[in-house]
């Protein structure tokens, strides 16, 4: 097995100072973002939108002011990237359903005009405000039970009531009512659609940079090893999501390259370096694999399968357009197949407007033509168990088919809870493969303190993100299977809510 890779950075956290390669290739990025702009071009050209950025956990890992003309710099600099002809070749080599037109779009007319397009400040308290700091701790209306973080919404009503709460429990002081980091992102959905997985990226390691410090990359291979090495073992194949929440790019790298060792065949590349094992290798060995990475700059330059097909805004999007929820999925679903024929991204979301609601048009052709589905949210073992009720009680799918189907799991996973999936596919006969992310490429702890039973405590990932918040000139919602990750304000949830009930 290879050894460790050294880092160019230092080994105590990453100063300020540190130059960072993040963002230094328009490819940095994830697959799924230049498959839904090619989609988007197509059917839904010169459509405006917006994007809002949301810390789900202000109170925890709150961005420090003094990031702010770092993480301003590296989205000016985004003006800078281009698609070069070596990226290009890689494109075409490995992402053939991309088509030339759109690759010549992309080289040629595509740029970031962030000046534009991007707006950073600071906001005094509101908008980015959460119910309680971390999941499992008592809720912040008093009430038992657990309650995951959920993100505020732009209703001023409803953020004012939350600050009462707050205070009132003790979550809030007036510190932290200030210094919120407030992004939004707005242009024609096909111009702007790049922009969120890098920008999370910087935001992620904005933080690290000038926040919390109290970290080292070491060790950082050898987890990685370690982690695809039991997965392997275990029979699951896994790929590498997490661009959005890394801690910074160094570490990817050296997360990417450490799984690649765990999940290294026998076979030697050019440089005599050990190779990931193919599909075939592997499964002829009873083994898992490391399927490839989300990344599509890491793909390149390691020498990986990108993997990708869609994410919520798609549904998001296609729902604002059409106006009306309870047609979204089916039309989101049809033009996707059109953009992409012969199932060659064949995995379908579910989870956008509930899985529930979801599942009431995913049947017949559209079940027994689409290779599989993912889950992002709810309970996986309760999902694993949905699915395979619903396709054994379709006519056109049955048990047979089923077996033959496939889930993607992608929501918070770690080493365990995978293999546990994977072994509760194997026997109740469905596929499995995982996308994992914060825990493959965030997964650290605090160098400082008194270690507890040998372990210190953990340095936690920033609970981030960037959703569509408008589309057309209407607010975009997401519903989710999980509370803690709905987002739209509380009169476009419940209007979307409304028109599913049409669906029966």
């Amino acid at each position: 097995m290879p050894s460790s890779p050294t880092s160019t950075a230092s080994s105590n956290g990453l100063p300020s100072t540190t130059p960072s390669m993040a963002c230094t290739s328009i490819l940095d990025n994830d697959l799924y973002k230049f498959t839904m702009q090619q989609a988007v071009l197509q059917h839904y050209p010169h459509t405006p939108c917006s994007y809002h950025f949301t810390n789900r956990s202000p109170l925890r890992a709150r961005l420090p002011r003094a990031a702010l003309p770092w993480l301003q710099q590296k989205i000016d600099s985004m003006a800078d990237l281009r698609l070069t002809k070596d990226e290009r070749r890689f494109l075409e080599a490995r992402c053939p359903y991309l088509t030339g037109s759109y690759l010549d779009w992309l080289e040629g007319e595509f740029r970031f005009c962030p000046s534009e397009e991007v707006k950073v400040q600071w906001k005094t308290g509101g908008g980015s405000l959460v119910i309680q700091s971390e999941p499992g701790s008592p809720r912040i209306d008093g009430s038992s039970g657990d309650q995951k973080e959920a993100p505020m919404t732009n209703n001023s009503g409803l953020n004012t009531r939350v600050s009462e709460l707050q205070h009132q429990h003790g979550h809030t002081t007036g510190k932290n009512k200030e210094e919120i980091v407030e992004i939004t992102i707005q242009g024609e959905w096909a111009q702007v659609i790049l922009y969120e997985v890098p920008i999370l990226a910087l935001v992620s390691e904005a933080f690290f940079r000038f926040g919390d410090q109290d970290w080292s990359y070491h060790g950082q291979f050898e987890s990685a090893r370690a982690k695809s090495e039991r997965l392997v073992a275990a029979g699951a194949s896994f790929a590498e999501f997490g661009t959005r929440r890394r801690r910074d790019y160094e570490t990817q790298r050296i997360v990417i390259q450490g799984l690649i060792a765990g999940s290294a065949s026998a076979k030697k590349n050019g440089s005599g370096e050990c190779v990931a094992m193919t599909a075939s290798e592997a499964i002829a060995a009873g083994k898992g694999f490391l399927t490839g990475t989300s990344n599509l700059h890491f793909a390149h330059i390691l020498d990986l399968p990108p993997i990708g097909t869609m994410a919520h805004e798609w549904f998001m999007g296609t729902a604002a357009i059409l106006g009306d929820a309870s047609l979204a999925n089916a039309e989101a679903l049809t033009r996707w197949a059109q953009t992409y024929p012969r199932q060659v991204l064949g995995i379908a979301l579910t989870d956008t407007f509930t899985t529930s609601a979801f599942l009431k048009t995913f049947r017949g052709t559209l079940a027994r033509d689409w290779i599989g589905v993912r889950h992002d949210s709810g309970d996986a073992f309760e999902f694993m168990d949905r699915m395979i009720s619903h396709y054994d009680q379709d006519p056109l799918v049955g048990e047979e088919m089923r077996r033959k189907k496939k889930i993607v799991f992608s929501d918070g996973l770690d080493t365990d809870l995978a293999i546990r999936l994977y072994e509760a596919a194997v026997q109740k006969g469905i596929g499995a493969t995982f996308g994992i992310g914060t825990h493959f490429t965030n997964d650290y702890s605090h160098l400082s303190g008194e270690a507890e039973g040998g372990k210190r405590e953990k340095s936690p990932a920033m609970n981030i993100v960037i959703k569509l918040h408008s589309c057309a000139g209407r607010e975009c919602v997401k519903l989710s299977d999980d509370h803690g990750k709905e987002s739209g304000s509380p009169e476009a949830v419940s209007q979307v809510k409304q028109q599913l009930t049409t669906l029966g």
